[in-house]
């Protein structure tokens, strides 16, 4: 699997959609002008961020157990590294980032401490209205929640604000309506739907196919029987 591209174009959340739901295992490297960050994902959870001096350095280790032995790392710090250098650097859009798969071999016990659904929604916080109308391109979409929705955001670890919205994904109101009912500003009803679509908690309702009005044998025999005549 190939995945290269832009933060201006392709947000974090996207891309984390994208490993969490096809259960992709790799090295996910983002270069910024003033850092290089390897975020190391195992079946789709981020289990590590480390800064890189040279990328190719990445690639020469294999072996994650071994990694974590030469970084002097506890399992503990694992969460550590996600903070610093995933969550404080959501604001960022001038990087590149691209995906190698498969490459490492992970232990089958690596401990996740941020879900990818966390995660996700987190990214999805630092959208601007502009990245999230990608999503959300229209007022009077109508959104209903999926069948496993309630094991997804318990994995989310929502904001009182983002469930307010939640609460209102009925299956009847259109995005209009929940910023409307809910009191909230546009923005962050836009980063929620964004955020709860992304983990897979939410779709867009399909709008009910108009059945064509159909002609009648009657009116159908007259019609022939008037060609006929002419």
């Amino acid at each position: 699997m190939s995945l290269i591209g832009d933060l201006n174009s392709f947000s974090f959340a996207d891309i984390l959609q994208v490993l969490h739901t096809d259960k992709k295992s790799g090295v996910l490297i983002v270069e910024w002008d003033d850092m290089t960050v390897a975020y190391y994902i195992k079946e789709g959870e981020v289990v590590l961020a480390r800064p890189v001096d040279k990328v190719f350095r990445v690639y020469a280790d294999r072996d994650f157990a071994v990694l974590l032995t030469k970084l002097r790392l506890q399992d503990r710090a694992l969460a550590e590294t996600i903070k610093k250098f995933f969550l404080s650097r959501l604001d960022k859009r001038n990087g590149r980032f691209s995906f190698t798969q498969g490459f490492i071999k992970y232990p089958h016990d690596v401990p996740v401490f941020f879900s990818s659904e966390q995660l996700i929604m987190e990214a999805a916080r630092h959208l601007t209205l502009e990245e999230t109308e990608r999503k959300i391109s229209d007022e009077l979409l109508i959104f209903e929640k999926m069948p496993d929705y309630e094991e997804k955001i318990l994995k989310a670890k929502l904001t009182d604000k983002e469930r307010k919205v939640l609460n209102l994904i009925d299956g009847r109101n259109t995005v209009k309506d929940i910023v409307e009912k809910s009191g909230l500003d546009k923005l962050t009803v836009y980063r929620t739907l964004y955020g709860l679509l992304s983990i897979g908690a939410i779709k867009r309702k399909k709008k009910p196919m108009k059945r064509r009005a159909s002609i009648s044998l009657d009116l159908l025999a007259k019609l022939i029987e008037k060609i006929k005549k002419l």
